[in-house]
């Protein structure tokens, strides 16, 4: 566009006009149009700009990409090839490549343990027995074998206590074991409680509907999976939690009453009988008012026999951890989820 088209454009306005040409600033003030006025556009120089045209005769060398050479450096497909060469080096790829791992010492807010803990005198009495911080501070094989024959406690929203005795579990062994969550030493959101102090409760999703409940033992990121519990105090409630999940997904198919020994007799069976999910996630089995385990004084554990068999449903891991004697389940219990015969008649064997 013109200068003259310009001015014209602003003439009426009544406002100064800036013109960068050539590095020149020219200041233009445009008076009002009246009568008689021949003077409409005055230009008034100003002085030249300091700013420094740049010589494209100058020589610069190729490699010299700083901001103070930028403008000297021209553009050529040589430069441009050293360049993309230069971001593409293996090692430097490698870098970016590597997944960032995740620092515990970050996440402390997430390893917070969430505080609720009796506090009526009806919450303290019912959970008098609950067993302490020293139980679940073993190794993660020890403490699966110990927490058979144990009683798991669970108490309601609405008042109701659930009783089931523990008589099926799984190790998973942290960081050497490529079953567990924490393989490798991996920190997720998700996996947070297994390495919290033990006992604490760790709740996930599988198959996008299903829950299982695990207990962090001593060991750094190991954890035990509760696989069977044998019902014993408030059966009806765990029929009718089980029930209710069964209506919902099949609302028009009917639905029957499960045999007692079948309310509990898996990981995802059991949680839906005693209604725990995710938000039971965090809590301490040693402090919580609403879930802990406890001893049966009036269990013959001497008389229990245990059978040491391969873990369920983890055959993508490779045989190598597949195959560890990793899950305990106490010999003859119907709650049982899934018995190993071969296993069993070695165990019978050895105690004649």
């Amino acid at each position: 566009m013109k200068r003259t088209s310009l001015f014209r454009r602003v003439k009426n306005a009544g406002c100064p006009v800036i013109n960068l040409n050539a590095g020149h600033q020219t200041a233009v003030t445009v008076l009002s149009q009246e009568p008689g006025n021949d003077e409409a556009v005055r230009e008034i120089p100003k002085e030249k700009s300091r700013k420094k045209r740049v010589n494209p005769s100058l020589d610069t060398e190729p490699n010299d990409y700083s901001c103070q050479n930028k403008s000297k450096s021209k553009l050529s497909f040589e430069n441009l090839s050293k360049n993309l060469n230069k971001q593409e080096n293996p090692k430097e790829l490698a870098k970016k490549k590597t997944r960032a791992k995740v620092d515990l010492d970050s996440m402390k807010e997430e390893l917070k343990q969430l505080e609720d803990p009796p506090e009526t005198d009806v919450e303290k009495e019912i959970s008098v027995n609950r067993l302490n911080y020293e139980f679940y501070d073993t190794p993660c094989e020890e403490l699966a074998q110990n927490l058979l024959g144990k009683v798991l406690v669970r108490r309601l929203d609405n008042g109701s206590v659930l009783r089931g005795r523990i008589v099926e579990t799984e190790s998973y062994l942290g960081k050497i074991d490529a079953a567990s969550h924490t393989f490798n030493n991996r920190v997720t959101p998700r996996n947070i409680p297994m390495y919290m102090l033990p006992g604490t409760i760790y709740v996930y999703m599988t198959y996008g509907m299903y829950f299982c409940f695990n207990i962090s033992s001593g060991g750094k990121g190991a954890a035990v999976l509760l696989r069977a519990l044998e019902p014993l105090e408030n059966m009806e409630q765990m029929q009718e939690n089980r029930l209710s999940l069964q209506k919902s997904k099949n609302k028009e198919k009917k639905t029957k009453d499960f045999r007692l020994h079948e309310l509990c007799n898996g990981p995802s069976k059991l949680c839906t009988a005693f209604q725990i999910d995710r938000d039971c996630c965090k809590y301490s089995l040693c402090t919580w008012k609403k879930m802990w385990i406890e001893d049966d004084p009036n269990y013959p554990r001497e008389d229990m026999r245990v059978i040491k068999t391969a873990r369920i449903g983890i055959d993508s891991v490779g045989a190598e951890w597949a195959n560890k004697p990793l899950r305990f389940y106490i010999y003859g219990n119907s709650s049982v989820s899934k018995r190993d015969k071969k296993s069993e008649e070695n165990v019978v064997s050895d105690s004649k």
